[in-house]
């Protein structure tokens, strides 16, 4: 019989920045494991506003439109499903055949079976863009199509790689990230108020914004990050108390609290 994990994150006081919606699973996770866990957003999810991503807009449409001309279609978030997705139906209300659905993230496949949409490799999920390359759907590439359903902006390696593979890639970016616009005192006030000790970040652009926000003072933070490349990101930035996660999970997260609290 499974027995629960003790409360072994008992010493820890921890912000998490994830967005409102997406931040109850982490803080749920943290709690229970025992740590004091404050929720403060570094970055926020919001539609695109057709005053002023017209095109945008547009351009996504005739991709979904033409969605039955792709041989892959990967979303990279939770968020990318839920607007993503929400667009599609109205032009597909049965799935196109022949296009294969990838996720990012165990979120992201959920997110994705919730609507009845069948993901590859859906009992292995790829964590990041790295893991999801080495899949076996993503090989052998020349002459096919690939569309990245995702917010504006964002990470170029895996359209990239997917490239040099021979495929068309296309992006429908749906959404868009915006920093929330935090006063630099009151932050850091709530952060001593709380006596936080750990700062947990998941995206490079989470990152960035903590250290804008707090200057020198965020290098006086540790951070935990989601993966190599944002750890190489906080050393460039000047951290030096970094304890990097596998990926941006829950799971993934807590096992880095554990390996640092051992050491």
């Amino acid at each position: 019989m499974a027995t629960a994990s003790l409360p072994d994150l008992a010493d820890l006081r921890v912000l998490v920045t994830r967005p409102s919606d997406r931040s109850t699973e982490l803080v749920t996770a943290l709690t229970v494991a025992g740590a004091e866990v404050l929720s403060q957003p570094l970055l926020n999810i919001a539609p695109l506003a057709a005053d002023s991503h017209g095109a945008e807009l547009q351009r996504c449409r005739q991709l979904f439109m033409n969605l039955d001309s792709y041989q892959h279609l990967i979303f990279i978030s939770v968020n990318a499903v839920h607007y993503g997705l929400d667009a599609i139906d109205q032009f597909w209300p049965q799935w196109p055949l022949g296009v294969q659905v990838h996720a990012i993230g165990q979120a992201t496949a959920a997110a994705l079976a919730a609507r009845d949409i069948d993901v590859q490799l859906a009992d292995d999920v790829a964590m990041n863009s790295e893991s999801l390359l080495a899949t076996p759907a993503l090989q052998h590439l020349q002459g096919q199509k690939v569309l990245i359903v995702r917010g504006l902006g964002g990470r170029e390696y895996l359209a990239e790689q997917i490239s040099a593979r021979g495929a068309q890639v296309d992006y429908a970016e749906c959404y868009q990230r915006k920093s929330p616009e935090l006063d630099s005192r009151q932050f850091h006030a709530l952060l001593l108020q709380n006596n936080i000790n750990i700062v947990c970040v998941n995206s490079g652009e989470t990152l960035h914004y903590f250290s804008t926000l707090l200057a020198e003072l965020a290098l006086n933070y540790t951070v935990l990050v989601p993966g190599e490349r944002v750890a190489r990101l906080a050393e460039s930035l000047g951290f030096t108390q970094i304890i990097q996660a596998e990926n941006a999970g829950t799971a993934a997260t807590l096992a880095a609290l554990r390996r640092y609290m051992r050491k």
